[in-house]
Formats: structure tokens, C-alpha cells, sequence
């Protein structure tokens, strides 16, 4: 039976972080879904792990890339992988509640949406966007809303991509990929394409999504050229924002 989610998970040489998040999502309490655990040329045992989880359990399936390519690499070739309607990513150090799955999928077949998030944590709780509670509180979000979360650090949205469900149909007639020459913020950039080319868009408060500090990851050593490219990403955003807007408004007047 065809499932509803594509979950991509890319990963290299994450040691015991993989294997947290792996339980993470073999908690989940919907079955709608197929987790692509991408290898990206990992050498310490994180590709046994994978592998080992996909034979026991059905939902996994193992992807391999023929050598180191990178995170943008890993995540389109596990999107590429996938045929379901919805597409999400976890990154392969971070854990997700157990009904993390299920609301992606609630959201997106209750409202036909492009885009759906929900809330996160960061870093043991000492940053959260969202709230505790049920499941059941959708809002809808304007797309310069969308565009103005994406675009900026810190919102409760985020310009992330592992807190949100993507339609695929949308990525696809869009032609929205990873771009594969970026070391840093390509997920921002991402966001950001999908925003601008999407139209109906849902956020739930509800944290589901926990990311973890890791040293070594990116985040924690960037070098002075990591720094100078989200610059011109965030740059290239800004541009993109202001392009959707443009033509939003044009479509209204006319």
C-alpha cells in the first residue's frame, strides 16, 4: 500500500546520535509513512546501523551514495528515492515526538496544504517555538507570513526544513532542490523556494521536533567562508521573497 510520507534522513558518520534518532522514529504512532536513511560515504558503523534498522523494520529503507557528496546530495537523492505525496526530512542527530508523522500527515490531507510545520526545540529546551498540547490546533498562514518566518532566524515557523511536510506535487512542478554547491544554510534557501512557490500553508504549534547540539556538526564549525555564503544565501532569499510578493500582488490587481 502506497504510503503517505517520505521521511529523508541523510547521515555520515553520526555515532550514537543515529541511533537516537533512529528510535525516534521507529516509535512513531502511524505506520503512513517510509524513512530513506541516505548514506553519505559514512565510515564508522553508521551504515551498519541503517542498514540493520531496514532489515528490521519494514518502514526503513537504506539509500547509498557512491562516495561523500553532502547533505544537499544526501536529501535529494532520498527525495528522489520516494513517490509519496508528502515529503519531510530529519536530520540524522535529531529525535521527533512519537506522533510527529501523524500530524504532518493530519495537516496535510485535512487542508490540502503545500507547506505544513509544527513546533520545535533546540538544544535540551533552552529554545522552543511552540507549545505542549493536543494536536487539533491548525492556523492557517498568509504566504508573506510564510515568506517573513522562512526568511528570518528564530521564528516560530523557522526557515527550516526538518519542523515542516512538503507536497511533493509542489516541489516537483517547481523544480525545488537542494543546491549542492552550498555548505551552510541550504535548508534556509530551500524553505525559501517552497514558500514562494507554494500557496496554502499550515503551522501547529505542537513541538514534535527536537534538535540536538552536536559538536562537529555545521552549525558549530563554520569557518569565516561557511559565514561568508549564509550571507549571500540569505541574501538570494531576500530576493526571492520579494519576487513571490511581487507577483502575488500582481495576480491580485489584475
Amino acid at each position: 500500500m502506497a504510503k503517505t510520507l517520505d521521511i529523508v534522513v541523510p547521515f555520515d558518520n553520526l555515532g550514537g546520535y543515529f541511533k537516537n534518532s533512529l528510535n525516534s522514529l521507529r516509535q512513531q504512532d502511524t505506520d503512513d509513512f517510509t524513512v530513506w536513511l541516505v548514506d553519505d560515504g559514512s565510515t564508522d558503523g553508521s551504515l551498519r546501523l541503517a542498514q540493520e534498522t531496514a532489515a528490521a523494520d519494514a518502514r526503513f529503507q537504506v539509500v547509498q551514495l557512491p562516495h561523500h557528496e553532502g547533505t544537499s546530495a544526501a536529501r535529494n537523492a532520498g527525495v528522489a528515492a520516494g513517490t509519496a505525496p508528502l515529503v519531510t526530512f530529519v536530520d540524522g542527530d535529531d529525535q521527533v515526538a512519537p506522533a510527529f508523522a501523524a500530524t504532518l500527515i493530519e495537516g496535510f490531507r485535512a487542508h490540502h496544504a503545500d507547506i505544513v510545520s509544527v513546533g520545535y526545540t533546540w538544544g535540551g529546551g533552552w529554545f522552543r517555538r511552540g507549545s505542549t498540547g493536543g494536536r487539533d490546533r491548525w492556523q492557517q498562514i498568509s504566504k508573506p507570513d510564510m515568506l517573513d518566518q522562512v526568511t528570518h532566524h528564530g521564528t516560530a515557523v523557522g526557515g527550516y526544513i526538518w519542523n515542516k511536510g512538503f507536497s511533493r506535487a509542489m516541489l516537483t512542478s517547481h523544480g525545488v532542490t537542494y543546491d549542492t554547491s552550498l555548505k551552510i544554510a541550504e535548508d534556509y534557501l530551500y524553505a525559501t523556494e517552497a514558500a514562494a512557490a507554494g500557496e496554502n500553508f499550515w503551522y501547529n504549534p505542537v513541538v514534535l521536533y527536537t534538535k540536538i547540539n552536536r559538536p562537529g556538526s555545521t552549525i558549530h564549525s563554520r569557518t569565516w567562508e561557511m559565514s561568508q555564503q549564509e550571507g549571500d544565501v540569505f541574501t538570494r532569499m531576500a530576493a526571492i521573497r520579494q519576487q513571490a510578493l511581487a507577483a502575488d500582488a500582481g495576480s491580485a490587481s489584475r
